[in-house]
């Protein structure tokens, strides 16, 4: 927990040379208590920048435990205990959700854990204990002041999201902590007269254990009593729950021992770093493991398993003994840990192919430790012949194979790491030339509500090249236990190609309190609905949600055409009228595929916003027409407007508002794809997209029109629920071959997965390979001091491997460089004698 050094004053420093420290804390029994500050978003709101910490001591792990934090309709920033010690993090501004997720046990039971979450205008932060434990990109602002800071719970419409266990020193900050300044909070309190510490809670109050109940407010040691806030709930009548508690502590001192990274088997000795409060000197102790020690220096013993290392420090007549901290780390065997290979298509069984054309291959694969090792290569292998695969760079391959006839194929999956190991899987397959129409279900009893925003779930789908003329897809959304959502809401099913891009597939925006049924065309789709597929259920609701089935037809027939590539275009909320960004979409260069004949832009907008603080009542029941510009031509119009009675999925009668016409979609019905011809401009080779949304509409209630006038001339300017629209986009381009990779474009190498050097380690006998044939390359080896020591100049890889005899070096680490114009990388090698 927060263990800050206190002086006495100094008489007694100078006769006795004590030092001090408040042990006290606040106790939450997670039934009822918390801390609340209204209107605490005022400290932050506008600002580009913020962060808050504190020390908190989890009883137990339980789902659903509030921390701290501002948490709004529609913005908020706060910290939330999920399942197993999952922490979630939350940043949500004018720009969207920003979200950083800890991992299982980010959050320890039953002991002292320092959180600081971090907003520094470009990215949110998650610490525990001064580590960094996660980022994501981020940007916009808090706008609301009216959003109370809670300590000890998270507030969404009454929901029991309360905290068990205990809190102190909680800290809040219109800045961004450095890792360094938050490591300095950890052993040092901060000034109260800080400019950018706004709320600051020692928790210092009342007798531990004792009756507290005269006490109703937590005591900020910022601003002049504005800034107490509200102890609610708590008995504070005797004992230590629910309650002040802790002790004042004599002499206290705490370690500080960083987590110790992972380590290969071949890595050198290391100096082990640890520092007490107090100063004294810490010694360390191997618990278990296969290392040793030699003073602070920590020597592993070239085999793998896990090491356990404590540092102590005993005290002396001043301090008394600290709590040992314990750390631990893996030592790895390159040559034991190989990649992780997950089959995506085709999957075992019968693949449908009634004209012999190259099918699809596709894997992911991933490895164990990847701070310490790579997945260097992935190959495919049926029935002796060797397929290279291409890395699309996020774990996942693909490849092509041309069947040689209808027949039962071995199909052998091998991915290397960058030591030259290699895991391999191996399923039968049948080229099959007969293709049956049949139903899949994909999913089912999805549950999406208040507290599950998104779910992945992955469905095993046909294998097929030119098998199935048409796909159609049936959505149910029916009634979990306690009833149906109340409200419309914003829902999407995203779907993950083999080359690991997300695309939206259905966006349905759910009715009012009741199920429905739904049929739509997703043939568009055809090249990510095969083989191993996953799918994401989307829906930000605040009620108890629905349930999402979705069933997925294959028509067997010949289709015009028999290949399709999904590309991205724009999937984002854009603001809609706001006077400082008028056309806020920014134009994309879109580039046709080797072998495309045929190309549609699809695209969805739904317009959200409403009310009379929106000029209009844009951008929900506002029609309008907005526009398509190819090379900086206006070309398609996109009248964003739909007729909601009778509804276009009949989803009727429902409750509420379902029948008023809408910007682009109607309460229970999937809002349909607005789909332009792209095919006469595929001998461009590229073209400059852009979506203009309706240039005569500017909302004048925003807070960005300099004449707006809270009470006058709107009633709120600074109320942020402006107009948006909520686009998804995409290319789908049509072949009657293979559009990404039958003749790989030099330009289009992947050489970091393909570049691969082995065995490793090696007494000198090396061999250099690379999946992609490439002339007048250069091959560098440098030494662990950055000398260069061998150069190869105008190595030919046509025949993909070449052979290098390094035995004159002498034993170490050394860098193996592919140097080309168009293909670079590099990998590690070590040399053992």
């Amino acid at each position: 927990m927060k263990q800050k050094i206190l002086l006495f004053p100094l008489l007694i420093l100078i006769t006795t040379l004590v030092q001090a420290q408040t042990n006290q804390y606040l106790h939450f029994d997670r039934v009822n208590d918390y801390v609340r500050l209204d209107n605490g978003s005022q400290y932050i709101a506008g600002k580009s920048a913020f962060s808050m910490a504190g020390w908190f001591y989890t009883d137990q792990l339980a789902y659903g435990q509030g921390m701290m934090g501002f948490r709004g309709t529609g913005e908020g920033f706060y910290l939330i205990q999920l399942n197993n010690g999952t922490l979630e993090c939350r940043l949500q501004t004018s720009t969207g959700l920003h979200e950083v997720v800890g991992p299982n046990f980010t959050i320890l039971p039953g002991q002292w854990q320092y959180v600081a979450w971090v907003y520094d205008g470009a990215s949110v932060k998650l610490y525990i204990d001064g580590v960094n434990k996660g980022s994501k990109a981020a940007s916009g602002q808090i706008t609301m002041t009216n959003i109370p800071f809670t300590i000890g719970r998270s507030i969404l419409t009454n929901l029991n999201f309360y905290f068990g266990g205990r809190a102190d020193e909680v800290s809040v900050w219109d800045k961004a902590l450095s890792q360094a300044e938050i490591q300095t909070l950890m052993v040092t309190e901060p000034a109260a007269t800080d400019p950018n510490l706004q709320l600051y809670y020692k928790f210092n109050q009342g007798q531990p254990c004792a009756d507290n109940t005269a006490i109703t407010k937590l005591i900020s040691e910022t601003g002049t009593g504005d800034r107490d806030a509200d102890l609610i709930g708590f008995s504070l009548s005797g004992g230590c729950n629910s309650n002040f508690a802790g002790t004042l502590q004599v002499g206290f001192q705490t370690i500080s021992f960083a987590t110790l990274p992972n380590k290969l088997i071949s890595d050198q000795p290391f100096a082990l770093d640890a520092t007490a409060s107090s100063g004294l000197p810490v010694t360390f102790q191997i618990v278990s493991g296969p290392a040793t020690l030699n003073g602070d220096t920590l020597i592993l013993d070239g085999t793998p398993g896990q090491v356990v290392v404590t540092a102590s420090q005993p005290g002396d007549t001043v301090y008394g003994p600290a709590t040992d901290v314990t750390q631990s780390f893996m030592v790895v065997d390159p040559m034991a840990t190989v990649p992780n290979i997950d089959l995506r298509n085709p999957l075992p069984g019968n693949v449908y192919v009634p004209e012999l054309k190259p099918i699809q291959l596709a894997a992911i694969a991933d490895i164990d430790f990847p701070e310490l090792l790579q997945v260097a290569s992935l190959e495919f292998e049926i029935d002796g012949t060797t397929v290279p695969a291409k890395d699309w760079g996020n774990k996942h391959y693909t490849a092509w194979w041309t069947p040689p006839a209808h027949s039962l194929y071995n199909l052998t999956v091998r991915a290397f790491n960058d030591f030259g190991a290699a895991a391999t899987y191996t399923v039968p397959i049948i080229i099959s030339p007969t293709p049956n129409t049949q139903t899949i279900n994909a999913f089912s009893n999805i549950w999406i509500n208040s507290t599950v925003f998104n779910q992945e779930v992955e469905a095993a789908l046909p294998g097929f090249v030119g098998a199935y003329d048409s796909i159609s897809a049936q959505l149910q959304v029916t009634c979990p236990t306690g009833g149906c959502g109340e409200w419309d809401r914003v829902a999407s099913i995203e779907v993950k190609t083999h080359e690991g891009e997300w695309f939206e597939m259905i966006r349905y925006i759910t009715p009012y309190g009741t199920a429905c049924s739904h049929t739509l065309d997703v043939t568009d789709f055809m090249s990510a609905l095969q083989g191993k597929v996953t799918f994401r259920v989307n829906c930000e609701t605040f009620d108890n949600g629905y349930l999402y089935k979705l069933n997925l037809y294959y028509h067997s027939g010949t289709p015009t055409y028999a290949y399709s590539k999904i590309s991205p275009v724009w999937h984002k909320t854009y603001d809609f009228g706001n006077p400082a960004n008028i056309k806020p979409v920014i134009p994309q260069t879109i580039k046709f595929p080797v072998n495309t004949v045929a190309s549609t832009f699809k695209l969805i907008a739904t317009g959200h916003g409403w009310g009379n603080n929106n000029t209009s009542n844009a951008a929900e029941f506002f029609e309008t027409t907005h526009h398509i510009w190819v090379d900086n031509n206006p070309t398609f119009a996109h009248h964003n407007w739909l007729t909601c009675n009778p509804n276009p999925d009949a989803c009727q009668p429902q409750n509420g508002t379902w029948f008023y016409n809408r910007a682009g979609f109607c309460p229970g019905a999937i809002s349909p794809w607005y789909d332009y011809d792209m095919s006469n401009y595929i001998n461009n080779s590229e073209i400059l997209l852009d979506y203009v949304f309706d240039q005569t509409y500017v909302d004048l209630c925003h807070a960005n029109n300099p004449n707006c006038v809270s009470g006058v001339t709107c009633p709120d300017c600074s109320d942020g629920f402006n107009p948006h629209l909520i686009v998804a986009s995409s290319m789908i381009h049509f072949s009657d071959m293979p559009m990404d990779s039958v003749t790989t474009d030099i330009d289009e190498l992947e050489t970091k997965a393909s570049f691969r050097v082995y065995p490793n380690p090696s007494s000198g006998q090396v061999e250099v390979e690379l999946t992609e044939r490439i002339t007048g390359a250069n091959l560098v080896i440098v030494n662990s001091l950055g000398v260069e020591v061998r150069r190869i100049e105008n190595v030919q890889f046509q025949n993909q491997r070449i052979s290098l005899d390094l035995s004159e070096l002498a034993a170490g680490m050394y860098i193996v460089m592919l140097d080309h114009p168009k293909a670079r990388s590099s990998r590690i090698l070590y040399l053992t004698k």
